[in-house]
């Protein structure tokens, strides 16, 4: 089976396309980066699925499957997106979809959902995470699933300092209200992202050293704290990532007021096998 992921996002084509190589039935993926090049693609490299992004520039997920049907293209078409409204998997399921894989996701998620698919089965992802009473293992469990990679994540009395740099993910709730935050080191930042785009340590270490992160690192984090999304609030809330920045080593957080007055601020020291260690911090607002 060939599978062509669709993305604006080239981190998260990565991680689709890496997963799906964990497939057995998967003989080869293709990658495009919007629908537009989809079609361009199409007509000279058959597939037998499509995994695709809901949300992105030029033609969105729907039109492109819109666009397919109506052309009498009836390649089976996934999609892979954050919105869980009914009204849009209604019109989703209405336009030819076959499913829906939820973001954020575990690479365990994914093969799950695609595995379910092949075997002509329906029904939620397996491969869920720890209950966030247990936050620790609930990170860690996420990031592993993630990176394929062994971490380790300890409660510490303490989050990130300010002499270090930091970057800081904010999420809203279905209300787009302000409702959660994590603030991370960049030296484990940068470790995570660099696990996800399989860069090596020394690479990871480098733009550590810098305090900042380049593009491509930037958009893997991205993808990193949109996975925890999932444990990000203690009371187990459903948010969405909504936007991701970086300080610099002594910068004080413009939500430092906000952090302040959190119902909950837990910390914890991550540790990512062969990048080293770092502390995070997971704030309910």
């Amino acid at each position: 089976m060939r599978v062509l992921v669709v993305d604006d996002s080239r981190a998260m084509r990565m991680i689709v396309s890496r997963e799906l190589k964990n497939i057995d039935a998967v003989s080869g993926v293709l990658e495009a980066e919007s629908a537009e090049a989809a079609i361009e693609i199409l007509p000279n490299e058959p597939v037998d699925l499509i995994l695709c992004d809901w949300n992105m520039g030029g033609m969105t997920g729907l039109e492109f499957l819109q666009a397919l049907r109506a052309a009498q293209w009836s390649v089976p078409f996934g999609f892979v997106t954050s919105e869980s409204s009914e009204e849009i998997h209604e019109s989703a399921f209405a336009a030819g979809a076959a499913f829906f894989v939820a973001k954020p996701f575990t690479g365990a998620d994914l093969c799950a959902k695609i595995d379910a698919f092949l075997a002509g089965e329906s029904g939620p992802a397996a491969g869920g995470v720890a209950s966030v009473l247990d936050r620790p293992a609930a990170v860690a469990g996420l990031l592993e699933g993630l990176l394929r990679r062994p971490v380790t994540v300890a409660a510490v009395g303490e989050g990130p300092v300010r002499q270090v740099a930091r970057w800081t993910a904010d999420y809203v709730d279905a209300t787009g209200t302000d409702a959660a935050m994590c603030v991370v080191e960049t030296p484990i930042a940068s470790a995570l992202s660099a696990a996800l785009t399989l860069m090596s340590p020394a690479v990871a270490a480098e733009w550590a050293d810098s305090g900042t992160l380049p593009d491509i690192l930037s958009e893997s984090f991205h993808e990193v704290t949109n996975v925890l999304a999932k444990v990000v609030r203690n009371d187990g809330a459903r948010c969405v990532l909504s936007t991701v920045a970086g300080y610099a080593p002594g910068e004080k957080l413009p939500e430092s007021d906000r952090i302040a007055a959190a119902v909950s601020r837990e910390h914890f020291k991550v540790t990512l096998e062969g990048y080293g260690s770092g502390l995070l911090s997971l704030v309910t607002l």
